[in-house]
């Protein structure tokens, strides 16, 4: 090669090192960092597998996730936003949300990618859930309804059907007790699953509209219609239809109970069929919705819907969206929710034709109004002062009473 030619290749190797270098692809590719909560172990396995999938096929993207425990990660999210530079994470739709958008600490979605086609993909319903003063705040991941869980072959045996309205939920519950089967129990001990059952007791007696202003504090605790809900709640415990045991326990430790007949059926959300997946009582394990009270009453469902938000301190926003895009048009997040008995918000393609999946969808189907759930719905000042009237309401002698006045003095009328 002569001069002139190793003077071209030369030239040509400098400007292709310069292109690289302005470009950053020869020394380091995109990264994306995320922090995920895990409820159990077939979430987190599915949530790995989606994560890999994404990897897989975004090479030139650095991938770094994180998965936290539960309780561990709902007490210190605040914290994880203002002391880690994360670009997604794992967080809840409604108050818990809408608080973390005043406070600046997420930022919005890209205007151009909520417009876009990938976004089509989604129902409308879990993507409106993501909404703050007319701008999407969240990309949903999941929801599911909240009902009863029972075994088929404890209700076979004892000639029980699903009750329609209360006082064939009365009945159940009698029947159950004179089989020696205590009807029903909760897992109490961190509060949020005795709150299903005022979700519930109010959302059946009083409507959706009433129930959602009670928890923003437009109307108080000592309206008569609250107490009417703690005193309906104060006769099933009256009656000894709560399993004691179970009350300073998790939720998923009730579980065991009803496994072996001595529980009859337990409130729970959509997420606790990934408990019974391979478990030698999967097949026998049946869902129902929560009974009519009042028959003027629409019935809206407890839907918990889970979100992946963008924390304000994050440093790679388009990646980000790369991976929220990922998610809006491949199989991945129906395969996600498949593999934990949860609803995809991807409006096709779920293929989960398990009949307790099933169940659960037909109640969401059915449902008039949906609500978040009392912990995502209500402000962080009404949330541990109402677990703890909860938690001690569960104890006897089941003081309404008492139970108002632990949550009158905190609540403050919204602005």
């Amino acid at each position: 090669m002569n001069i002139a030619n190793l003077n071209r290749v030369a030239l040509h190797c400098v400007l292709w090192l310069l292109c690289t270098l302005g470009t950053g692809t020869a020394w380091a590719r995109e990264t994306l960092v995320l922090h995920f909560m895990v409820s159990s172990g077939a979430q987190r396995t599915a949530w790995v597998a989606l994560v890999q999938g994404f990897a897989a096929a975004h090479p030139d993207i650095r991938v770094i996730h994180k998965e936290f425990a539960q309780e561990q990660y709902k007490q210190q999210f605040e914290r994880y936003l203002t002391e880690d530079k994360v670009d997604i994470a794992f967080w809840f739709a409604g108050e818990r949300m809408r608080s973390l958008v005043h406070k600046r600490l997420l930022a919005p979605l890209d205007t151009g990618f909520v417009n876009s086609t990938a976004t089509q993909a989604l129902a409308r319903a879990p993507l409106l859930g993501g909404v703050v003063g007319g701008q999407h705040y969240a990309f949903p991941v999941t929801y599911y309804p909240w009902g009863f869980f029972y075994r088929k072959s404890t209700f076979a045996r004892l000639g029980l059907a699903h009750p329609q309205d209360w006082a064939g939920f009365v009945r159940v519950c009698e029947t159950l007790k004179a089989a020696g089967i205590t009807p029903t129990a909760v897992g109490a001990q961190a509060g949020w699953p005795a709150a299903a059952w005022f979700d519930y007791l109010n959302l059946r007696s009083n409507g959706l509209a009433f129930h959602q202003k009670l928890l923003r504090g437009e109307t108080a605790f000592s309206d008569p219609r609250a107490r009417q809900v703690l005193e309906l709640w104060k006769t099933l415990l009256d009656q000894g239809y709560f399993l004691n045991k179970t009350l300073s326990t998790d939720w998923d430790s009730v579980l065991p109970f009803l496994y072996r007949e001595q529980v009859g059926m337990v409130l729970l959300g959509g997420f606790a069929a990934a408990k019974f997946a391979g478990s030698p009582f999967a097949n026998d394990i049946g869902f129902f919705a929560f009974p009519r009270i009042n028959a003027k009453i629409p019935t809206a469902e407890d839907a918990p819907l889970d979100v992946l938000v963008l924390p304000a301190s994050g440093e790679n926003r388009a990646t980000a969206h790369r991976f929220l895009r990922y998610l809006a048009t491949q199989p991945a997040l129906n395969r996600f929710n498949d593999a934990v008995g949860t609803i995809s918000p991807l409006a096709r393609g779920q293929s989960n034709t398990d009949p307790l999946f099933q169940s659960s969808k037909a109640v969401l189907d059915a449902a008039t109004g949906l609500s978040f759930y009392f912990d995502r719905d209500a402000p962080a000042d009404l949330i541990q002062p109402a677990f703890g009237a909860f938690q001690q309401f569960l104890q006897p002698p089941h003081d309404v009473d008492a139970a108002i006045r632990s949550l009158i003095p905190r609540r403050r009328p919204s602005p």
